[in-house]
């Protein structure tokens, strides 16, 4: 790439192709490079028996943890719709997903079609009715659901959120509908309480660094298809997204002393945003970017209060919504900078969201800003890389969230002040393996070449015959 190029990309469309295409080649044939990922692939040998033993035979879930499966936890949950979700994620990046069996397929299916709402079309777990109260669960759990079951040649039973259209019929699956009560769980008119009208609340989740919004012509396979502009009831749309203005006074109410959170809170109305018709969603989005980049800094590109690594974070959130709306990065140059600054600090994360943001946002910032890594730079960010994963990597082959204590939070939905400490010890966790992986993506990423495939001989017989408790 030349220097001129560079200087135009963010002038150019070839921004928005940059953010999509295969991952830069920063440096090609190293000794060194090839070294330093050869140590990080070690410690992922042991994760796919784990995943196989998370398997749930009766219900076709995954567990979040081998402590929740042998009913080792202070509270008897089941499998959850993000576990098995992730946990199938990881078998698509495995050399096992071609021989995947009928009946497996069969069974997954029903999990996510027998956990669909037919009154509201979210998708919620029967063990888990505190779901209808979290807005960013149920958009998670929507966007999980209907992602893995088009994957697998299927459709949900019933309208998504935001459709009218008649109940799409199964495919791929006999199942018959086994819903969970919203009722029992909520007492209070189920879904119809949750922030007035949670059928239309919306939101996208990243999966990888593998995903892009517009890296195929189909709809990325953890997003629910967008209903044409003909089938929306805009009287459903969030008073902050009905106008460029309620957008901006919305953003300013974000708790703006934590960049982590008050990014992710705008990040999470992406796919919303993009069921709005235009011109409102062109004006909504100009809003969010003009918004972000009076905020930035100029001379570090972040928004926001935080430690580092918190700040680090938001920029992470900015960066997916831009991937997701098909704009540049503001100030991508500068992010980036001070991202591969942070990185060769030695710094240490006490939890893994923080590897895997740091190292899938520089991937998508080199994409646009053309400034690619030296050898040097690239051997320590991998070598950075495997020195903190390593502290994560547990002893059942995955890898936890937190150095500082392990948790039960399925859905993620009890974390925080609402913690509940796991009792079966050190363990690891979906959610942090599933970062564990986004983050070895994203090195392989910078280092021009595509991740391999995940081994394990005997994978199905172990997944399939798995005990129950």
């Amino acid at each position: 790439m030349t220097e001129r190029t560079s200087k135009l990309f963010p002038l150019t469309l070839l921004t928005l192709a940059a953010l999509v295409s295969a991952p830069a080649h920063a440096v090609s044939d190293s000794q060194p490079v090839d070294d330093a990922l050869n140590r990080l692939e070690v410690l992922y040998d042991g994760m796919l028996p784990w995943v196989a033993e998370l398997y749930d035979p009766e219900s076709g879930g995954f567990y979040e943890s081998l402590g929740l499966k042998k009913k080792l936890e202070p509270k008897d949950y089941g499998p959850d719709i993000q576990s098995t979700h992730n946990c199938f994620s990881f078998i698509r990046q495995s050399d096992q997903y071609a021989k995947m069996p009928e009946s497996f397929r069969e069974k997954l299916i029903h999990y996510f079609q027998s956990r669909q709402d037919p009154e509201t079309g979210y998708f919620v777990d029967p063990d888990y009715p505190d779901m209808w109260d979290n807005q960013r669960v149920l958009g998670r759990a929507l966007s999980f659901s209907t992602g893995s079951l088009r994957v697998l040649g299927a459709k949900p039973l019933y309208p998504l959120p935001g459709e009218s259209a008649a109940p799409a019929k199964s495919q791929g699956s006999s199942a018959t509908q086994k819903n969970g009560s919203k009722s029992s769980g909520n007492g209070e008119g189920g879904a119809a309480q949750v922030n007035a009208q949670p059928s239309k609340q919306i939101y996208r989740v990243p999966s990888t660094v593998t995903e892009s919004a517009a890296a195929e012509p189909s709809t990325p396979d953890n997003v629910y298809r967008v209903p044409s502009v003909a089938d929306l009831d805009m009287s459903s749309v969030p008073p902050h997204l009905v106008s460029a203005e309620a957008m901006r006074a919305w953003m300013d109410e974000r708790p703006w002393d934590h960049a982590w959170t008050a990014v992710d809170n705008i990040q999470s109305q992406s796919t919303l945003i993009k069921t709005l018709p235009e011109p409102l969603q062109t004006q909504i989005v100009d809003e969010v970017i003009r918004y972000i980049s009076e905020r930035q800094e100029a001379d570090t590109g972040y928004v926001g209060g935080g430690n580092d690594a918190v700040r680090l974070s938001g920029a992470f959130k900015l960066v997916l919504f831009c991937r997701a709306v098909n704009r540049p990065i503001p100030a991508a140059d500068k992010i980036q900078a001070t991202v591969i600054e942070w990185l060769q600090s030695g710094s240490a994360t006490d939890r893994i969201f923080f590897i895997r943001n740091a190292c899938d946002m520089l991937n998508m910032l080199i994409k646009q800003t053309g400034n690619e890594l030296t050898e040097e730079e690239l051997v320590s960010v991998i070598e950075f890389g495997v020195r903190e994963l390593r502290r994560f990597h547990q002893d059942d082959g995955g890898f936890c969230s937190f150095t500082y204590g392990n948790f039960v939070s399925p859905n993620d939905l009890y974390l925080g002040k609402n913690s509940i400490p796991a009792t079966a010890g050190p363990q690891s966790d979906v959610n942090g393996t599933r970062m564990a992986i986004a983050a070895r993506d994203a090195l392989y990423g910078l280092a021009g070449q595509k991740a391999p495939k995940l081994q394990m001989d005997g994978f199905w017989e172990a997944c399939l015959n798995t005990p129950v408790y």
